[in-house]
């Protein structure tokens, strides 16, 4: 008896095929993922870049208030004693509290040498229904001139948030 032997089809042949369809497909995927990141990699140094420049080109103003270099210029002196403006609406912690603040805002707007004598407080709104009110100050610079500030009282949680406008905002 003869047998016909039936012929047999090639699995290797299919397979190695299968393979490499696969080792294509997971190739494409890692291209894709390495672009998507790389995408946002690059965008990120963008933006750090601009921050960079940003902080570059950030200009300090000159000339700097009290700058002990410049022999021209007065020193300023920042008065830390207990002695504080009277009148107003604010209890002493608050007026302090006011006091070292508008301090500060009126050496940056050229107020060398604020003083407690000769500084008077009014108020020009009284407390609203939230409690928030507003005084100006008419601060002695120390050298014979004033100069008004306007300070807003916040209450706050049980505290008094103070608040001081730059002169001539």
């Amino acid at each position: 008896m003869e047998t016909n032997p039936t012929p047999q089809t090639n699995s290797g042949t299919n397979r190695n095929l299968i393979i490499g369809i696969v080792i294509a497909i997971v190739l494409c995927c890692c291209c894709a993922i390495t672009a998507v990141a790389g995408y946002y990699g690059y965008q990120a140094y963008v933006e750090a870049q601009k921050v960079v420049q940003d902080i570059q080109d950030f200009e300090i103003p000159t000339p700097i208030p009290g700058d002990p270099f410049d022999p021209t210029q007065p020193t300023p002196s920042f008065d830390l004693g207990n002695d504080i403006p009277e009148g107003g609406l604010a209890d002493d912690e608050t007026r302090l509290t006011a006091w070292f603040s508008l301090q500060i805002v009126a050496m940056i707007s050229g107020c060398e040498t604020p003083t407690v004598q000769g500084t008077t407080i009014t108020v020009i709104q009284q407390p609203d229904a939230s409690g928030v009110w507003r005084e100006e100050w008419n601060v002695n610079c120390g050298d014979g001139t004033s100069k008004p500030f306007r300070i807003t009282f916040t209450p706050e949680n049980g505290f008094v948030n103070v608040s001081v406008e730059m002169p001539g905002q």
